[in-house]
């Protein structure tokens, strides 16, 4: 379909993450960690719509206009993530037309601590710069505030017990 005529229910939120001397101007991590899920959504016949949706030399501001008709919003956590402005706007609008916001962990900070958790400079500049007045983009800003315990992220090492759902049909559907 064209994509004026495309209005998937399933939005999807990342940042680029371009590692310097690594990835090419204006390829990162981020455009993989979406690769995985868009290629995950599409097998369970999931529509969805990102900004690489958007073809070469048009707007990418078309997302909001998708944004506006959809209910679900993936947010992609990575540390770029809390490092790019569009991103958190496109987290105010999703909350702004009530978007059900589901974030997806992919990748931690250097020092082992969630993306965002001890707040991100760029999304407090933009909020402080243009959006201090606007109660969605506080809520916003502070949901995205991770506030946990470091054992809390330790890799739970007990056996699952026997006749759970690790070992029924529920994990086949998986």
């Amino acid at each position: 379909k064209p994509v004026d005529e495309y209005w998937p229910q399933v939005m999807i939120s990342y940042a680029t993450g371009t590692r310097h001397g690594l990835d090419g101007e204006g390829c990162g991590l981020g455009m993989q960690y979406l690769q995985i899920v868009v290629r995950q959504l599409e097998r369970a016949g999931i529509q969805c719509f990102s900004g690489l949706h958007v073809a070469g030399g048009n707007n990418w501001r078309i997302y909001f206009e998708k944004l506006q008709k959809a209910d679900v919003m993936l947010a992609i956590m990575s540390p770029a993530f809390f490092q790019s402005g569009p991103c958190f706007e496109e987290q105010v609008e999703a909350r702004r037309h009530g978007l059900k916001v589901i974030p997806l962990l992919f990748q931690l900070e250097e020092d082992g601590f969630p993306p965002g958790c001890m707040g991100s400079q760029k999304w407090v500049e933009d909020y402080e710069g243009r959006q201090k007045k606007s109660e969605v983009a506080h809520d916003t800003l502070a949901s995205f505030r991770v506030h946990f315990n470091v054992d809390e992220l330790k890799l739970n090492l007990e056996p699952a017990p026997p006749d759970t759902m690790l070992n029924g049909p529920l994990l086949e559907k998986l």
